[in-house]
């Protein structure tokens, strides 16, 4: 199946595949037209590189500038997206986390290719079916799977061209390069978020002589095969959700479902689903709402009370998060160039994935993920066209919370492991992402992006250099 797919779409992307980037000399930046952008005095400008167009802003420093900092921060729906549309939407949150950083450096977004207002990958049939199973559990249900994904690509790559076998963090770390290049930077200084550190990795592994200050916040470990990651990731959202039944459990007066058996209320819900949502959908929204936990967890326990009682709309939001097109089918594009899929291994996994979450499913955004990439071309994995380790031009900074229930402090351990001169700061803090859920980890990156100073041991109770 999988060798006749890929031989029936080669002709649609190796017949024009990009040219390496190259530095372009400066960028005209003007004013960017959305109302909004004129709070931050923000400016936007494109740029060629590597066969596509990039959409770039940039925010002014408000003091003396010493250069750009990149930023790509994880859109919430966990697929990527437009990073000029997620600043503008939170641009006042995320400037108050980086008061030094916003003093003396411009802060530039750029749109990954393929998304946002760089030139996108186009996909007429979306990924999510909700008929399909998630979990396969039995042959037919991963054949099902696998020709669902194999039609998705086969559209995808019929209506975007080459640019489709193009937009894995390999081609997006060279974009970055040309950004740089043009921009005047000598070296790069960034900041990557979740997916957006797993670009930084990538940067740092293929332009090692231009890597300046790079911080990686709640790191995605491009070194583990997706499989490791799906895995790491059932246990870290099913260990995330026990914590939240048993605070559930005895919080009378906060939690509607205070003193029952909170994981039996999930799987009642999943097993009959609610109007509107499959059981695999109210897993997904459950993940979702967990993310932001502890502070989410009331609105977790309203959502899953109401929707025991058929009404699924504080769950519905959370569920189209996730299924966000256009983003949500053109992401699989980066994500399955990267992390292909082996439809003969998916039942076992699948397997492997009840067993460690049993209430959540192991339904997570990386599982489904891998399980989207189904069907699509066969090729190297990115952890298989990584070097093992790396040893860039400058230190770079990893941070993490240690119970993040996605991206689990175990990845940014690795990664430090594997960075020559890395330091690693493990906040002692619940939460998705250090930067959002932890001040000492916060005013560590700010710090670091705007002074080139690397946090002190005492700054957070489990930093290591």
């Amino acid at each position: 199946m999988r060798r006749e797919i890929t031989v029936a779409v080669t002709a649609l992307v190796l017949t024009a595949v990009p040219a390496p980037a190259t530095a372009t000399p400066g960028i005209g930046w003007a004013p960017c037209p959305q109302p909004v952008a004129a709070k931050y005095h923000a400016e936007c400008a494109t740029l060629a590189a590597g066969g596509v167009t990039l959409a770039l802003m940039r925010i002014p420093s408000t003091g003396a500038s010493q250069g750009p900092v990149l930023a790509d921060s994880q859109e919430i729906d966990g697929y990527g997206g437009s990073q000029i549309d997620f600043f503008l939407r939170h641009g006042d949150n995320y400037l108050a986390r980086l008061p030094q950083t916003h003093r003396t450096h411009d802060i530039v977004l750029v749109d990954p290719r393929g998304l946002g207002r760089s030139t996108s990958v186009r996909c007429p049939m979306p990924a999510h079916d909700p008929a399909l199973p998630e979990l396969p559990a039995t042959p037919g249900d991963t054949a099902r799977i696998t020709v669902h994904g194999a039609s998705v690509y086969l559209r995808c790559a019929a209506a975007t061209g080459p640019l489709i076998a193009h937009t894995g963090l390999a081609e997006q770390a060279d974009d970055l390069e040309t950004v740089r290049a043009a921009l005047g930077a000598p070296r790069l200084d960034f900041l990557g978020q979740a997916t957006g550190a797993e670009l930084g990795v990538v940067y740092a592994a293929r332009h090692p002589a231009h890597t300046g200050r790079i911080a990686l916040d709640t790191a995605v470990d491009p070194f583990l095969p997706a499989p490791r990651r799906v895995l790491d990731v059932a246990h870290a959202e099913e260990t995330a959700f026990t914590r939240f039944a048993a605070w559930c459990s005895g919080a009378p007066g906060r939690c509607p479902l205070a003193g029952e058996d909170v994981p039996a209320v999930l799987d009642e819900v999943v097993t009959r689903g609610v109007p509107g949502l499959t059981g695999d959908e109210v897993r997904i929204a459950v993940g979702q709402f967990l993310l932001g936990y502890p502070v989410a967890w009331p609105g977790v326990a309203h959502a899953l009370a109401a929707a025991r009682e058929g009404d699924a709309g504080e769950l519905v939001p959370y569920v189209a998060l996730t299924y966000t097109e256009p983003d949500y089918t053109a992401g699989h594009a980066q994500t399955c160039a990267d992390h292909p899929s082996n439809p003969a291994q998916l039942a076992a996994l699948a397997r492997q994935v009840r067993a460690l979450a049993p209430h959540t499913g192991g339904i997570s955004l990386h599982w489904d993920a891998l399980m989207s990439c189904t069907g699509w071309p066969d090729g190297p994995s990115l952890a298989e066209r990584l070097p093992g380790r790396l040893t860039p031009a400058s230190p770079i900074l990893v941070t993490a919370t240690d119970d993040d229930p996605i991206n689990p402090s175990a990845w940014a351990a690795d990664l430090n492991a594997r960075i020559a001169g890395s330091s690693l700061l493990i906040a002692p803090v619940a939460g998705h992402g250090a930067l959002d859920n932890a001040p000492c980890a916060a005013d560590a990156i700010d710090t670091y992006l705007a002074t080139g100073a690397l946090p002190a041991e005492a700054e957070c109770r489990d930093y290591r250099g």
